[in-house]
This record gives C-alpha cells, sequence and structure tokens, in this order.
C-alpha cells in the first residue's frame, strides 16, 4: 500500500548453509542505512550478515520467554540473543518482555523497551453499527475477541465463560474476529455449550476499527502476551476491555482504570468480568475514555516512529543504545 516492493530471501532455517550470504546480499543490494531484524531466526542471523555487509544493525524481540521450553527452542534463543548484544540496539516490546529476559540472561548494556505504536487518527472513539454480513441483532451487546485462532490465544477459556455471561446479559454476543488451527475444535465446543446463536464467527477481517466502534467490549484471553495489538487498538477507540494478568497485558489495561484484569485460566473470573462491564453501562464508559487517554499517553504511532528514528540514529553513529 505504501509503494514499497517486498522480498523474500528464502532462508528458511538457521543451518540453511546459504543464509548469511543470502541476507548479505539482499542488505547490499538495498542500499540501506540500518538492518532491523525481528524475531529469533533473523536476531541470529542478521548480526552476523549486517557486520559482513558492513551496516549497522538492530533487532526487535516480541515475546516474554517461558520458564520452561523444549531444549532445542532453548538454543535457538540462547544464540538469538547473544547475537543481538552484538547490535545497536536489543529492543523488547515492552517492560514485560525485557524482565523475562533478564530472569533468562544476563542483562546487556544495548537493551532498551521501545513499545510498538498505532495510528491514533484511525483507531478512534466513535460509534458504529457492525457489518451486516456478521449476522449480530441490532441493540445486543458485543464483545470483540480479536486474534488468531491459536491454542495460546486462549479462545476456550472466552467460550467456556460464555453460558456464565449470558446468565446475567441474555443479549450479549461473543464476536469472534479472526481464523487459525484452532477454528474446528471452537466450532465444536460452540456445538458442545450450544452457543451457535450466541457466537459469531466473524472470520479474518480488515475492518477491525469498525468492529470496535459497533462493540461493547473487547476481550482477550490469552495465555502469554509481550504487547498485545488488539487491546492496544481497543483503548484508542475507547472501548474498556477484559483481559489475563500476562506478560506486558497490563501496560495496555490497567486494572480498574481502562478495564478488569483476570488470572490467566480463570473461566469464572473471566465471566464475571465481562458481565460486570455489560450491566455497568456508566463505568464501562468511564474506562474506555481512561483507555483512550492511556494510549494517547504510551501508544502514540508518531512517538514510536521518533524513538525508533533515535535508535536508528545511534546506531549509525556507532553510540550505544539509551537504556
Amino acid at each position: 500500500a505504501a509503494g514499497l516492493d517486498v522480498e523474500y530471501v528464502g532462508v528458511r532455517r538457521l543451518a540453511d548453509r546459504r543464509a548469511v550470504a543470502r541476507l548479505v546480499s539482499a542488505i547490499r543490494a538495498s542500499a540501506c542505512d540500518v538492518v532491523h531484524a525481528h524475531l529469533e531466526y533473523a536476531a541470529t542471523l542478521v548480526p552476523v550478515a549486517a557486520r559482513i555487509a558492513r551496516r549497522p544493525a538492530v533487532c526487535t524481540f516480541h515475546h516474554v520467554p517461558t520458564l520452561t521450553m523444549p531444549a532445542r527452542e532453548a538454543v535457538k534463543e540462547r544464540l538469538s540473543v547473544a547475537a543481538a548484544a552484538r547490535t545497536g540496539a536489543t529492543i523488547f516490546v515492552s517492560e514485560a518482555s525485557m524482565r523475562g529476559f533478564s530472569r533468562r540472561y544476563r542483562r546487556r548494556p544495548n537493551w532498551q523497551v521501545v513499545r510498538n505504536g498505532i495510528d491514533l487518527s484511525e483507531f478512534s472513539p466513535r460509534t458504529s453499527e457492525l457489518p451486516g454480513d456478521l449476522g449480530v441483532p441490532v441493540g445486543a451487546q458485543v464483545v470483540a475477541f480479536v486474534a488468531a485462532m491459536r491454542a495460546p490465544k486462549g479462545h476456550a477459556d472466552a467460550v467456556a465463560a460464555w453460558p456464565a455471561v449470558l446468565a446475567r446479559a441474555p443479549q450479549a454476543r461473543l464476536l469472534l474476529v479472526g481464523s487459525g488451527p484452532e477454528e474446528g475444535r471452537l466450532r465444536e465446543q460452540v456445538t458442545a455449550l450450544g452457543l451457535q446463536e450466541r457466537v459469531v464467527f466473524a472470520g479474518v477481517r480488515s475492518d477491525i476499527a469498525r468492529i470496535l466502534w459497533a462493540s461493547s467490549l473487547a476481550l482477550l484471553t490469552s495465555e502469554t502476551e509481550a504487547l498485545p495489538t488488539t487491546l492496544i487498538e481497543a483503548a484508542a477507540c475507547g472501548r474498556a476491555a477484559v483481559a489475563m494478568s500476562v506478560g506486558g497485558v497490563p501496560e495496555v489495561v490497567e486494572h480498574g482504570r481502562n478495564g478488569l484484569l483476570v488470572e490467566r485460566g480463570n473461566v469464572d473470573g473471566i465471566a464475571s468480568a465481562v458481565a460486570d462491564l455489560l450491566l455497568d453501562d456508566d463505568r464501562r464508559e468511564a474506562m474506555g475514555l481512561a483507555g483512550r487517554d492511556l494510549a494517547l499517553e504510551r501508544f502514540d504511532m508518531h512517538g514510536w516512529a521518533r524513538r525508533l528514528r533515535s535508535v536508528y540514529d545511534r546506531a549509525r553513529a556507532g553510540r550505544p543504545a539509551l537504556r
């Protein structure tokens, strides 16, 4: 959309003998000023390739390390952290992510937090009607759950909580926006609970802002999150949220300020928090306004771009990252 050409280098695994050579060639051909690697594989290979190509590099990690992981994955993570330490900056998208890495590895001088930002003009407080193709009755209270349907996102807990939500808010609809490998199991769960008329599968959509404008509440029941973009978008749209108290979620949803936080896997707690907010219009509206203020404070795209530009400038100048 921005008129940029995207090129896939074709590196599929760390053990690819031609991986570094391909990256060196791509970096040189791009004539770039800085190479920015994202995620573990890139953070392992790019620092080496960038050094050969004589370009400064920075790396970003987008997750919170788990306490236990398979030995193979642990080795890959350790390699990526060591390689990223030799670049101009190792960026974490949340304080929670950096704390998690600090518990596993020695903190390096080039570590810093740069939270992601969004376009606050696109995601802004408005009202709208849901797209007609979703088949949600006019007047229903809609709770939007926007996430890829993968097990760590915790959709099953949200569905399991829905009968208890309906006992207090009978007109509520759970709108599941997204798709993924868990969709089949979720549909079976919805059918087994008799929720076909109360849980709506919206599929993959590009009109997320419109869906949030038409929703009463946002919901995310992930088991782990470094910095959930969907909750940032909900806050920017002035929508209160119910979410799990995991990872970087409390940096987006402050309990009692712009939403309610529940302990991971607490299905009864999810149901109670959702129903409480659906039944209290004034509290929900106040939290929505506070969410917009929080988004303005922390997640403005322009501030994010300025912070990244500062990181790039320091990397180009060969100066250490600012903590």
